[in-house]
This record gives structure tokens, sequence and C-alpha cells, in this order.
């Protein structure tokens, strides 16, 4: 379960439609409008919980440089070696990838264990601002649309999930390029 309490809540900006086809549901409070950087830390620690209590086989996460986000605590990173462990795949899309390797070497170690279960790649937008903040699964979607202050919705309704994974979809297939190999080999 998430630790602390979450921000504000508000109609999910999102959508709301039908639930996710899948027979998991989020917890109570979680589902909808989020606000403030705690706020935001427990929704990426739910969405890691629920992956690897469930075992996602897709995830895509997003953003400028995750230079902010809780990716380095040893809780967020054994979360990820139990959702590795059950095969999924994680396709991780950034503008750049140096201040990850900054400010959470232990993600980057994990990176580098789990290269098989990993497509990481850089984002050719020259406009930051456009670059998605957002965590996606066929299950559940994080997506901050105020990255300063860390304002965003979360749902497990498809009308939320379908669009913003086209979108995500769309960044891999057009706008994208692989980047931050597990190693680099030299001759």
């Amino acid at each position: 379960m998430v630790r602390g309490r979450l921000g504000p809540r508000g109609a999910a900006v999102m959508g709301s439609g039908g639930p996710a086809p899948a027979a998991w549901q989020p917890a109570e409070g979680l589902s909808g409008r989020f606000e403030g950087r705690a706020a935001f830390d427990a929704q990426l620690q739910y969405f890691l919980q629920n992956a690897a209590a469930q075992g996602w086989r897709q995830i895509i996460v997003a953003d400028a440089d995750f230079a902010d986000w809780a990716w380095g605590s040893a809780d967020a990173v054994e979360l990820l070696h139990q959702w590795a462990r059950q095969g999924g795949q994680m396709t991780v899309l950034a503008h750049r990838f140096d201040r990850l390797v900054q400010r959470h070497p232990r993600w980057v170690q994990w990176r580098r264990t789990w290269d098989h279960r990993l497509q990481c790649r850089r984002l050719l937008s020259r406009d930051v601002a456009q670059v998605p903040s957002a965590l996606w699964s066929p299950q559940w979607a994080v997506q901050r649309l105020d990255v300063a202050r860390c304002v965003g919705v979360a749902s497990a309704e498809r009308s939320a999930i379908v669009p913003l994974g086209e979108r995500l979809q769309e960044w891999i297939r057009s706008a994208s390029t692989p980047d931050f190999a597990a190693t680099v080999l030299g001759l």
C-alpha cells in the first residue's frame, strides 16, 4: 500500500469511460487528480507495487530527464526487480539521460542487470515542454500535466489509458531513437 496522503482530489481530467479490461482496480482515493511531490512519489510507488504484484507485461515511462523521479530508492529498485523477474517489457523515453545517470545510480545498475527487459529511447523533440511525464501500462496510467508543481491525474479508465498509450507509442515510432546503452563496447 502507498505510504503518505495524496493531495487534493478532483475529477479525472484524463477521461471517464469504462474500467480497464484487467480485473485489477486501483485502491480507493488513488484515481483522479493529484498534486505535489509527495503525491507524485506515492503514485510512482503505487504503480511499481502493482506492476510487480500483478505482473504487468508492458510499461512505458516518459519524462524529460527523470531527475525528480523517485527511481533511486531501494524500495523502487526492489519493486522493479520483482516486476522484471516476471518477464515484462519496459520502454523508457527521455529527452536526455545524463541526469538519470547522475541522480539514480541504483536504477542505472538495475537497468544494466535487466537490459534485456528494457528499451531506452531518446526523444527527438527540441521543445522539452512537449515531452510527456507519464507512467503507462494497459492497466493504469499516471500523467503529470504540470511538471513543476507535480500536478497530474491517475486513472484505470480505458478512456484515459488508451489515448495516452497511443500518444506514447507515436513518440516511440516517429519521434525517438535508441539511446542509453546498458554497456558501451569499444574496439
